[in-house]
């Protein structure tokens, strides 16, 4: 019979578990980052009124970090509690007005920059 002995296993194990614990360092940074390009592109699509008011554009906003039940990490990017109501009815329309879809538009907008600069972020620790 052969014998085959492996030298380096558990400097290789090592190796890959610091790898993945950077990255998962840099992932929140990486999200939000991903998250306000997206915010800035659905921000890019809405019109400022001359109303005295909570303005669209100024709380369209990125969440926190957070973690589903299944342990997937995500930012949330649209409007906030206090003009969120008024966000529906821009995107989805009335029975009187028609939509104008600026969060799926901005999220197909900013998604293929936002996921290249992610990238990037995310794999600077292995390089």
């Amino acid at each position: 019979m052969a014998d085959m002995s492996f030298d380096g296993i558990d400097d290789l194990t090592q190796y890959f578990e610091k790898i993945g614990g950077d990255v998962e360092k840099v992932e929140p940074v990486a999200l939000k980052v991903g998250g306000e390009i997206i915010a800035e592109q659905q921000r890019s699509h809405v019109n400022r009124s001359d109303k005295k008011q909570p303005h669209m554009q100024d709380n369209i906003t990125v969440s926190n970090v957070r973690e589903s039940k299944d342990g997937v990490r995500f930012v949330a990017v649209g409007p906030n509690k206090k003009v969120a109501y008024r966000g529906s009815f821009l995107e989805w329309g009335t029975s009187k007005m028609p939509p104008q879809p600026f969060i799926e538009k901005g999220g197909k907008e900013g998604e293929g920059p936002a996921v290249e600069l992610m990238e990037r972020i995310l794999t600077a620790p292995i390089k």
